[in-house]
């Protein structure tokens, strides 16, 4: 196995691709893996570590970024449309095809927040109230 970069980067809301709170993305020198920020230094870390395990999984797995990115964009696009509704991301449905993968990251996530003493649903409201901002910053650009 090659050697590969990971870039942890902790940005803007209003700079995130599209309407997701973490992402991962392929570079010229290796991989960025990005949380908006949320205001708390334990919320950035716990999106960050999520990103990083789902990415390492579905590289493993041989699911190519570009296929998640427009499964996620194709998610918000219907739930746009009214589908969706009992969802806030689709990497939980059935059809999606890092599904396994981000299930464990969220397990993974879960067991850090409690370690770090972080109530989930206090932190599950952080990443929601960002995800509209993030929502309403693209919707204006």
């Amino acid at each position: 196995m090659s050697k590969k970069i990971y870039k942890l980067i902790v940005q803007s809301p209003g700079n995130m691709r599209y309407c997701t709170v973490g992402d991962y993305y392929k570079t010229k020198t290796g991989w960025d893996v990005v949380s908006a920020d949320l205001k708390d230094p334990d919320y950035n870390f716990l999106i960050l570590v999520h990103e990083l395990i789902e990415l390492y999984l579905t590289q493993r797995r041989g699911i190519p970024e570009p296929k998640i990115k427009k499964f996620d964009e194709w998610f918000q696009r219907e739930k746009t449309k009214g589908r969706f509704r009992r969802f806030k991301g689709g990497a939980s449905l059935k059809l999606s095809p890092y599904r396994r993968e981000h299930l464990f990251a969220l397990k993974i996530e879960k067991l850090l927040a409690k370690e770090l003493g972080k109530n989930w649903k206090k932190y599950d409201e952080a990443v929601d109230i960002t995800s509209e901002r993030i929502k309403e910053i693209l919707k204006n650009k």
